[in-house]
């Protein structure tokens, strides 16, 4: 088992037990779904970065077509999540509800695009395959962490959803990971060695950060 399917797998676990105490309608749910949601787009945009720049190396033209579709249409609906959830802080206790369940279907729809991803694929390269599987396999889990909060935050607590979509022993949604341990997740699985050159090449500065390079360089590196 290569490098990278090894680290995929540890993020994809840790995903399970990391979790962000996020309750009832507070400004820290908004503040801290609106940073993961900021995190999210371009980690979906940098997986087709990826994809593409590997056509016709490890990947065929009809992968990259299915992943830049399904890319762009989780990109747009995290983006529309994000543009909801500005709207939600403006919005009145009557219609807060109603932005609610549109944030819910907005994570759906990304969920759905991401989940049928995977099966269609036809990637013979082990390293190539085990990277893509493991960058989609963490925006994925995220995606469905965050789904699980929108019903406790309208106070249905009985909800029993886990991020890979069986129930819990809580009786309480699995919680996402908040936006910096997201990130740093995520450029774990980016920033490993696969033993492909390529494939690391083309990974190699696709990394999310969560503040501007200025920001990084004077803060010597403590930023993300």
């Amino acid at each position: 088992m290569n490098r990278s399917k090894r680290v995929g797998q540890v993020v994809l676990a840790g995903l399970l037990g990391l979790s962000l105490v996020m309750t009832g309608c507070s400004s820290n749910w908004v503040d801290e779904a609106e940073q993961i949601s900021a995190a999210m787009i371009p980690a979906a945009a940098n997986l087709v970065t990826l994809v593409a720049a590997l056509q016709g190396q490890s990947v065929s033209a009809q992968d990259l077509a299915m992943i830049q579709n399904a890319g762009s249409q989780a990109g747009a609906d995290l983006q529309l999540m994000r543009s909801l959830i500005a709207a939600y802080q403006k919005a009145d206790a009557a219609a807060q509800p109603g932005v609610l369940n549109q944030i819910q279907s907005a994570l759906n729809s990304a969920r759905g695009n991401l989940q049928g991803l995977l099966p269609a694929l036809h990637i013979k390269d082990a390293a190539t395959q085990a990277k893509i599987t493991a960058v989609v396999g963490i925006l994925i889990s995220e995606v469905q962490s965050l789904a699980a909060v929108v019903p406790l935050v309208q106070g249905s607590e009985t909800v029993k959803i886990s991020p890979q979509g069986t129930q819990g022993s809580t009786g309480k949604p699995s919680l996402p990971l908040s936006a910096r341990e997201f990130v740093k997740s995520y450029n774990a699985v980016m920033a490993a060695k696969s033993g492909n050159a390529s494939l690391d090449s083309a990974a190699h500065g696709l990394q999310v950060h969560m503040h501007g390079a200025a920001a990084r360089w004077a803060s010597g590196g403590v930023l993300q």
